[in-house]
């Protein structure tokens, strides 16, 4: 079934829901959908809609509020901050985030990290692409996705869990972590360079736990996967995306 997000504050008028714009035109124009023809309808804030199409215009397209169901336990927040990748890498690792639960997007610039004068083009492409993953697994709740910050501006809650996968560390496996106490966590991926020493140094000093993913050396996109499925499983949210 096809799945659509809607503004409850505006595109809803009591058992009627208005799609307009881009995704109107997705609807009429390039999945040429019919009066009678069915969609989730997700609002942004956990509520699940089952719909049908009433009215197809110009403009707009009307939906018939069906049933609805409510879907907003989105488990123990996690955050990614990750080191801005090269090329199309950052797309892959947004959509994946989406489809792992991540609850908010950070990335994160560093010595070695890409740099780009299009944050504002980036920030816009990541959305959508969040959107869409959004659509495809059926995540009611978006991914908040902030602009990029440098890392000494990177917000640090008060309680929870810091972690930081590092290639140098030795010591703690990721596995020796206990996040089973319903605090939110917060994971630190580097860039393809890694992080400068003196990077490291201050994680370290703001409270962040370095960790080890393992004996190989993981690249970036790989590390981050990795570290948030870890993380997922450790604070118990994987039941959730079953």
């Amino acid at each position: 079934m096809r799945r659509f997000f809607y503004d409850p504050g505006v595109q809803e008028i009591e058992e009627e829901i208005l799609i307009t714009g881009p995704e109107a035109h997705h609807i009429r124009n390039v999945l040429r959908m019919q009066v009678g023809h069915h969609a989730e309808l997700f609002d942004g804030n956990g509520a699940v809609v089952s719909a049908e199409i009433t009215r197809i215009s110009a403009k707009e397209v009307v939906f018939q509020v069906l049933s609805r169901q409510d879907a907003s336990n989105a488990g123990v927040p996690l955050t990614l901050a990750q080191a801005v990748l090269k090329g199309k890498k950052m797309d892959l690792l947004v959509q994946k985030a989406t489809e792992l639960g991540v609850h908010t997007f950070v990335p994160v610039l560093t010595r070695y990290c890409e740099k780009s004068s299009r944050a504002g083009q980036q920030l816009e492409r990541w959305q959508r692409i969040m959107l869409e993953a959004c659509k495809q697994c059926r995540r009611p709740i978006p991914m908040q996705i902030c602009a990029p910050l440098a890392l000494h501006e990177l917000p640090l809650p008060e309680e929870g869990h810091r972690i930081m996968p590092w290639e140098n560390e030795a010591g703690t496996p990721f596995s020796a972590l206990d996040l089973g106490n319903g605090q939110p966590v917060l994971v630190l991926i580097g860039p393809e360079g890694g992080f400068h020493p003196a990077e490291v140094g201050y994680a370290e000093e703001v409270g962040f736990s370095t960790v080890s993913l393992g004996p190989r050396i993981l690249r970036a996109e790989t590390a981050a996967l990795a570290a948030v499925v870890l993380a997922q499983q450790g604070v118990g949210n994987l039941s959730l995306l079953s």
